[in-house]
């Protein structure tokens, strides 16, 4: 197992995004596989084993990815397909919701572009389930925990996978300059002792989480910044759950929610850790501007103290 040769005979076609592909059978995605059940690095999880078979779109070509703790860093021949996020189900209701990736040898390119039929996940692979385990000990193994194995170091000067999104229709110039000038921006403001361009901070040291009792399907308005921020501390954390920058662009905007979110696996330790007080809003993930058009497209977590409950969606 473990054939850097099968990796090599399945790449595809370089501009892959809003292509067709199938994921590969089972035995033909195994021999790509080592003793861990990785490809360069990147596992592949039991929940993707309900996908064998299937038809699916691609959403984006990953050339890199941002890692918790270690900023962006470069993927190799991986991709994102369109719809499809781990539900955690063999990691114990983890509620991160994130994007797979996907290896090209794991997939087949298809001809033709029209809708893919409506997936229809299959049971889970047992052998999958034996073979490869989901835990060494408390540490969680996943795709989200293993991401800097399977990623290697980018300069924080390297503008060359920027470069390499444009050539694959991936990124805009007028995008790719909007990053620039915000990359710079915050370099300079970073050498003068401010703080980074949407980056929330406060003084409290005793504040709450809040405490709306949230349901999914429930609107809520997201507050201005002034509000947000006497709910920080100094470090821009409501009781250890940071306000990214990203999230400012959301401010004042009235959303969904889609679902409490309870429990998520760290992806600097692999512990699961339990929150309270948070949910996820529907159709409010991270745009990756703040990470260098970073594809993982992440689910923003909302602290309800961030958050004040509307009858129904703002009009206009």
């Amino acid at each position: 197992m473990g054939s850097k040769a099968a990796s090599e005979r399945h790449r595809l076609p370089r501009a892959a995004r809003g292509h067709l592909v199938r994921v590969r059978p089972e035995a033909e995605i195994l021999a790509t596989l080592d003793a861990e059940g990785k490809l360069e690095g990147m596992p592949f999880m039991p929940e993707m084993t309900r996908y064998f078979g299937q038809t699916f779109r691609v959403y984006r070509r990953a050339v890199k990815t941002c890692v918790e703790g270690n900023a962006i860093r470069r993927l190799t021949d991986t991709v994102i397909l369109e719809g499809l996020r781990c539900d955690g189900a063999f990691h114990e209701g983890c509620q991160r919701s994130c994007p797979y990736f996907w290896k090209e040898a794991w997939l087949e390119p298809l001809a033709g572009d029209g809708d893919p039929p409506p997936p229809a996940p299959q049971p889970p692979s047992g052998f999958w389930l034996d073979r490869f385990p989901t835990r060494s000990g408390e540490r969680f193994l996943c795709q989200s925990t293993e991401l800097l194995g399977a990623t290697q170091r980018i300069s924080r000067w390297d503008l060359t996978h920027l470069l390499a999104e444009i050539r694959v229709g991936e990124l805009s110039v007028r995008m790719f300059l909007q990053i620039l000038v915000h990359t710079l921006a915050n370099r300079v403001r970073e050498l003068l002792g401010f703080q980074r361009l949407g980056q929330l901070t406060g003084s409290r040291e005793d504040f709450t989480k809040g405490d709306l009792d949230l349901r999914p399907g429930e609107w809520v308005e997201i507050k201005p910044a002034p509000e947000i921020r006497r709910t920080l501390d100094a470090e821009g954390r409501n009781r250890g759950l940071s306000f990214e920058p990203t999230m400012v662009d959301f401010a004042e905007g009235c959303f969904q929610v889609d679902y409490p979110i309870q429990r998520i696996i760290s992806e600097r330790t692999g512990q699961m850790i339990f929150l309270t007080h948070t949910v996820a809003l529907k159709g409010v993930t991270c745009t990756g501007l703040c990470a260098k058009n970073c594809p993982r497209n992440n689910t923003l977590y909302w602290r309800e103290a961030w958050l004040r409950r509307v009858e129904r969606k703002a009009e206009g």
